[in-house]
């Protein structure tokens, strides 16, 4: 799944650059709380993208769907807490139990896939 190989790498790299601007470029002008939500998502993101790149080399449906919901719901996740530490813009935040729920809901249908290469 190619496309999957490459949500999941993209991912990766987003959750890296987070990472880095979290730790050098942003310290001084955020709150510890601001930083605090910038690791978590990447750590969030950073899972899901090791998850997607095993997943990319699995067949079947399942695996598909569980994927995609995991790189969806994590990328969607990180992206609000991103948001709200970048902005503050408070908006978002209802926009993070949707990822949220995604994310754990593509690991329950793993549950039913079948690891086939």
């Amino acid at each position: 799944m190619r496309w999957m190989n490459i949500v999941a790498a993209l991912s990766g790299v987003a959750a890296l650059v987070m990472l880095v601007l979290a730790s050098h470029a942003l310290r001084a002008t955020l709150t510890p709380e601001a930083l605090d939500r910038i690791q978590l998502g990447a750590f969030i993101q950073l899972i899901a993208a090791a998850t997607g790149l095993a997943l990319a080399n699995r067949s079947g449906r399942l695996n598909a769907i569980a994927g995609g919901m995991i790189l969806g719901g994590a990328g969607l996740f990180a992206l609000v807490l991103y948001t709200l530490s970048l902005t503050g813009e408070r908006s978002v935040a209802m926009l993070a139990p949707i990822g949220g729920i995604a994310l754990i809901l593509g690991w329950v249908v793993l549950v039913f896939a079948k690891p086939r290469l």
